[in-house]
């Protein structure tokens, strides 16, 4: 069992709903671990299809972490997740909002999210996990912001379930443009690549205050 102490902080959420982008605690329960699904309504996702449609259709292996990597990913969300509590039909999740370059400009937004909720005995259940990426490049000439985003949902041993993949492009004001999602092809070997290189950015962080 992976405990985490709960702490009182600002939560700084990372979202994802429809094809839009948003990037969005309290007591001392710990952190227990059981397999679960992301609860419907939390992000409308495009579905990464992992299971065959027909029973003689080839089985596609899902995107999933080796466990070393996944152990240190949760360590990261267990030494410097910030936790909002369950609101209405929001689930209780842990976050953390890490971004790197100029705001204004060429910048990139990553986040994660630990999914679940309290228990009877007060434990915090860890139902499934959010990662997010946002990459954003400025149009000096049309004042235009591209993002080009990847999010992932994934089960609490690693694997993905659902992914997405979208560029939106935002006008100076912050009105859409266009948002192009691209259909994805569960054997396409970027998506394990994209997944490889978010889990990479959360199992190497540096610990808070280091």
């Amino acid at each position: 069992m992976i405990t985490l102490s709960l702490r009182r902080a600002g939560l700084a959420a990372a979202v994802i709903a429809s094809l839009s982008i948003h990037a969005s605690a309290q007591s001392d329960s710990a952190f227990a671990t059981a397999l679960g699904a992301i609860p419907s309504g939390l992000a409308t996702m495009a579905q990464l299809k992992t299971k065959p449609q027909r029973p003689d259709a080839p089985a596609v292996k899902p995107p999933s972490a080796s466990d070393a990597v996944w152990q240190k990913v949760l360590e990261t969300v267990k030494n410097d997740g910030v936790y909002k509590p369950e609101a209405g039909q929001m689930p209780g999740m842990f976050t953390i909002e890490d971004s790197a370059g100029d705001v204004k400009a060429n910048h990139t937004m990553q986040a994660i999210s630990a999914v679940g909720l309290l228990n009877e005995e007060e434990k915090f259940e860890l139902m499934g996990v959010m990662l997010i990426i946002q990459d954003f490049k400025l149009d000096a000439k049309s004042g235009n912001m591209t993002v080009d985003q990847w999010a992932f949902e994934v089960d609490v041993y690693g694997q993905v379930g659902n992914a997405v993949h979208v560029v939106v492009v935002k006008s100076p004001d912050g009105k859409t443009v266009s948002a192009t999602p691209e259909k994805l092809n569960p054997a396409d070997p970027k998506i394990q690549a994209q997944y490889d290189t978010m889990l990479k950015h959360w199992a190497e962080r540096k610990p808070k205050g280091a």
